[in-house]
């Protein structure tokens, strides 16, 4: 078994060797997505999923390196040298956080793994030559496909009945193959908002297609994980998405207006069978009015999460990466109280900036206008809405995943620089 598992692993390199840098960074895309809901399979401490996504970066870093010239043009390039720039820093400013923070607390640095994959990842979107890269519609192609392979799983194992929450607290939701309900659903989200942006402006009729089939599934894989969060958060994203879409992309306005028409159809007859679901009772127990124990209900664990000791004595450095889940016994139930808690401050800060000069750099690219850019805008911004209320951290692949959207962010923003440069 091992000899098989070994020849696999040698005819994987072997092939991938052989592909080119845009094969490689498409591949990248699609393991990060693909895998996201497949258990964790771990070797030595890291998780085989990220262990193929290490191996994939440094060879298309390879790939680029080879070629002296993918590095150096893009430095020449007065369009793109301080955004790609100001990006590069907040990357490394991170990274070296993150270090900094291991070293601190004598961990390993296979705890890190999954933040440094992502972290390579930008620095290869924002180093790499241009024709070394693969196009935005190329990759998010890449992840509808993945998106199919996780859906098809999942959606197995919600017919045969397995896979749900039998414990006392929320009983009867939906945990799907990543044995966590509210990462599923987080993912589901953000595979729905990739399938809008996909039909409202892929240019081919059979993606559309593609992704319409997608959409039916995942959204009943949502709704069966019963978590309100993702589900407010992209009932709030997909109108305002549309909206901006029909007003900053006429020629894409008919699909958009036809794909809003069918959405609210297709609401309308499920109606009956949504307002029947326990979902809907959760859903209806929201008080908006009542503060934060009755609209999140999250206050109360923030509560004692933030009065643990290690919490407040986390300081500038934190407490290390690798997260002691057992001895707390309980998440922080949010990505930025897990970062102050894991890398203090310091981490905190630096993860805020390279979300920030993304965030930043997407808003002018919609400006020009750009789909790439609000294409990867609407997902970045749900994925770390949705972040406030959970921590991707729980799950090495979901951490990946979260650095994939960010990484598809920078593509857009590096196409967009390549249009500004084109127009001017």
């Amino acid at each position: 078994m091992v000899a098989a598992a070994f020849s696999l692993g040698i005819a994987f390199i072997a092939v991938l060797s052989t592909a080119s840098s845009r094969s490689r960074f498409t591949f990248l895309f699609f393991l990060n997505a693909a895998f996201l809901v497949v258990p964790q399979r771990m070797v030595g401490g890291a998780d085989v999923v990220v262990i193929l996504s290490l191996v994939t970066i440094l060879l298309s870093a390879f790939s680029s390196l080879r070629n002296h010239r993918s590095i150096t043009s893009m430095s020449a390039s007065s369009r793109t040298r301080r955004s790609s720039g100001l990006i590069q820093s907040s990357l490394f400013a991170f990274l070296l956080s993150a270090i900094l923070s291991t070293i601190a607390n004598s961990e390993g640095l296979v705890a890190l793994l999954p933040w440094l994959n992502g972290v390579a990842l930008g620095f290869l979107i924002t180093s790499a030559r241009p024709s070394l890269l693969p196009s935005f519609a190329t990759v998010r192609r890449a992840v509808l496909v993945a998106g199919g392979v996780t859906v098809l799983y999942d959606i197995s194992l919600l017919i045969s009945g397995r896979a749900f929450n039998t414990g006392p607290f929320n009983a009867g939701r939906f945990t799907g193959s990543l044995g966590d309900y509210e990462l599923l659903a987080e993912f589901y989200g953000a595979l729905i908002l990739i399938c809008m942006t996909s039909l409202f402006f892929d240019n081919s009729r059979l993606w559309r297609l593609g992704a319409v089939l997608l959409v039916c599934p995942a959204a009943v894989i949502l709704l069966a994980t019963q978590s309100r969060g993702p589900i407010i958060t992209l009932c709030i994203l997909a109108p305002a998405f549309a909206g901006v879409s029909i007003v900053r992309f006429r020629d894409s306005a008919g699909k958009v207006v036809g794909v809003l028409i069918s959405a609210v159809l297709a609401l309308y007859f499920a109606l009956d069978s949504i307002s029947s679901s326990p979902l809907f009772a959760r859903l209806s127990s929201l008080q908006f009015g009542g503060g934060l124990d009755s609209t999140l209900n999250r206050a109360s664990v923030w509560g004692y999460f933030t009065q643990l000791p290690t919490f407040v004595d986390a300081g500038l450095v934190g407490n290390g990466y690798l997260y002691p889940y057992e001895e707390i016994g309980t998440y922080p139930h949010s990505i930025y109280l897990w970062l102050l808690w894991s890398g203090g401050m310091l981490g905190l800060i630096c993860f805020c900036l390279v979300v920030l000069v993304v965030i930043v750099s997407l808003l002018r690219g919609i400006a020009l206008p750009h789909s790439a850019s609000l294409s990867a805008a609407v997902v970045v911004v749900y994925m770390l809405l949705d972040e406030i209320k959970i921590e991707a951290a729980r799950n090495s692949a979901s951490i990946s995943f979260l650095w994939m959207t960010l990484s598809l962010a920078l593509l857009a923003i590096r196409e967009q620089k390549e249009l500004k440069g084109d127009k001017q």
